[in-house]
């Protein structure tokens, strides 16, 4: 379904994905007393709340993955914002380069961590923090649907970028990896993924098709991340943006999953 520049996709009863014209994912779902928005994507220019409420009149509350651009920009649409603080530690500049010259207050979002609970009315939406893409990326649960949102988390098919500015050191990455993999056990280990640039899931340069989110690529991430650390797994000279960093990216894959780092951030 075609609204104005967003593709939206019915997930289930009262959850929707959107995906703008950039190719990044949010979505909206629905508790029985509010909504929640998980991310904006990137309009310049636009606004996502026409669409958003085309899909639902529920009082609204943003719920943000990490203090990216493309997951942040249309957070001067709500009033009720959730993020987690570690953001905060990114350097200011790479916080005002992402606001993309806005002013995003970030300090008057409510804070969140592992454990805290967002409550929709009926449903609820758990979070756990990933460090690793950013210091504060965090993934939301919807425990009623079994829904996973992660954001960039562990990236969306297409492979994980620690090379960028904020990035953390991918031996810090690989503890978060094995917390967030014993989180999602605990809860059944059976939600469907959902991540932050949905069309990704088609564009691996891994796995030709189609190569969705799921517990089994997480597996292979934590591998992947593992081989890096220790030194049997030894990235290429990456085709990523150069610009992302200031020395060239490395790319390494294993299983399904793939990684792009710099050679000099492996260790805390």
């Amino acid at each position: 379904m075609i609204m104005q520049d967003f593709r939206v996709t019915w997930i289930g009863e009262g959850v929707y994905s959107i995906l703008d014209a950039g190719d990044s994912s949010f979505y909206v779902v629905e508790g029985q007393e509010k909504a929640a928005v998980i991310d904006t994507g990137i309009t310049p220019g636009g606004k996502i709340l026409p669409t958003v409420r085309q899909l639902t009149q529920k009082p609204l509350v943003l719920a943000i993955t990490h203090a990216h651009i493309d997951h942040m920009h249309h957070m001067d649409e709500f009033e009720e914002i959730y993020l987690c603080h570690e953001e905060l530690k990114l350097p200011s500049e790479i916080l005002c380069q992402h606001m993309h010259g806005k002013q995003l207050d970030l300090e008057a979002t409510q804070g969140v961590h592992t454990g805290s609970v967002i409550d929709l009315g009926k449903e609820k939406l758990e979070i756990c923090q990933v460090p690793g893409h950013t210091p504060g990326s965090v993934v939301f649960w919807d425990a009623s649907r079994d829904l996973l949102f992660t954001g960039d988390a562990i990236g969306s098919g297409y492979g994980v970028w620690l090379q960028v500015p904020g990035a953390m050191p991918l031996e810090v990455y690989y503890h978060s990896l094995i917390s967030l993999m014993k989180w999602l056990v605990e809860r059944g280990g059976r939600m469907k993924f959902w991540g932050g640039h949905s069309y990704q899931q088609f564009q691996s340069t891994l796995v030709p098709g189609y190569n969705p989110l799921s517990l089994g690529l997480l597996a292979d991430l934590i591998d992947l991340v593992d081989g890096v650390v220790s030194g049997s797994i030894v990235g290429r000279v990456s085709n990523a943006d150069k610009v992302m960093g200031l020395e060239p990216a490395l790319y390494a894959s294993f299983g399904r999953a793939e990684l792009q780092y710099l050679p000099s951030h492996i260790f805390a």
